[in-house]
């Protein structure tokens, strides 16, 4: 799992380079250091963004923000399936049907709709019970559930306003950039990973200021045409998801230096979203309690 393997691999570095936080001032990195990361997203031809935004999505009046991003990347809400119900093979590899089946009780095809928004049929094609039984037989449970494991920014890039999909994918990263920058004041440390960068800094929270790490991830994640949804525009999209998540360091990791949050979830996704542009969005994993701004 990518999880553990960040982990594992900050704690070599930090026990082979000494790097070890404990007891030292963190100062503010060089403004260099905080460049917008290369995005390179998987090469898959029908990720399930892909399927899940052929149409402009409505969602459901009760679906939280989280369960409609969850419905944006194909995936269901906890509602409908549990967590461990969804592995990470999902997002390349899911049918249609199985898409159309797994966020069928949070979001339809716009032309699914009545005129006042309200679902037609909301269980015609298998929602509750039976999307379950079909996502989790097919699927099955291998311990990485995206929606527990992996948080995503999102971008709704108005696809007048780019020439290509790349042209999308570097926007997106640019402000992804600003964002993190912004809220990580200051960003006192970076680690350079080959399919990730891992940042720290101060955060405001309720508490005060905290030391908070984040996950931006460089190799992965899927950029795709498609359709922003209804609740947004439903303008024709380019549509771009980039690993993105909080972590709290605990053990031997946070003993060494090697894992440094002090931040959760619902805090760091609160300062977050202070400097949220509006074609933009995100959760951040945290259990069944996912934080999220759409």
């Amino acid at each position: 799992m990518k999880t553990v393997r960040l982990a594992a691999i900050a704690v070599v570095v930090a026990s082979a380079t000494g790097c070890s936080t404990q007891g030292q001032d963190l100062k503010p990195v060089a403004a260099s250091e905080l460049t917008t990361p290369v995005f390179r997203p998987w090469k898959t031809e029908n990720p399930t963004l892909k399927i899940a935004n052929e149409k402009p999505l409505q969602f459901a009046p009760n679906a939280t923000a989280a369960d409609k991003l969850f419905a944006v990347l194909g995936m269901p809400s906890f509602t409908q399936i549990g967590p461990g119900g969804v592995r990470n093979a999902y997002l390349q590899q899911a049918s249609p049907d199985q898409v159309k089946q797994a966020i069928s009780a949070t979001a339809r095809p716009s032309a699914g709709y009545n005129n006042d928004g309200s679902m037609i049929a909301f269980n015609a094609i298998g929602g509750g019970v039976g999307a379950a039984g079909l996502a989790l037989t097919v699927l099955g449970d291998n311990g990485f559930d995206p929606r527990t494991k992996m948080g995503f920014m999102f971008c709704f890039e108005k696809k007048s306003d780019t020439s290509t999909l790349e042209e999308a994918g570097v926007r997106c990263a640019s402000k992804l950039n600003d964002v993190v920058n912004a809220t990580l004041q200051p960003t006192v440390r970076v680690q350079k990973l080959d399919f990730a960068q891992v940042r720290d800094g101060f955060v405001k929270t309720p508490t005060g200021s905290k030391l908070g790490e984040i996950f931006i991830g460089t190799k992965g994640g899927y950029l795709v045409d498609g359709y922003a949804p209804v609740d947004r525009g439903g303008y024709p999209a380019r549509l771009v998801a980039i690993p993105f998540y909080s972590e709290v360091g605990s053990g031997v990791g946070k003993m060494i230096g090697a894992n440094l949050g002090e931040v959760n979830a619902a805090d760091f996704a609160a300062a977050l979203r202070e400097h949220l542009p509006k074609d933009m969005a995100f959760y951040l994993p945290d259990g069944t309690n996912p934080a999220a701004a759409y």
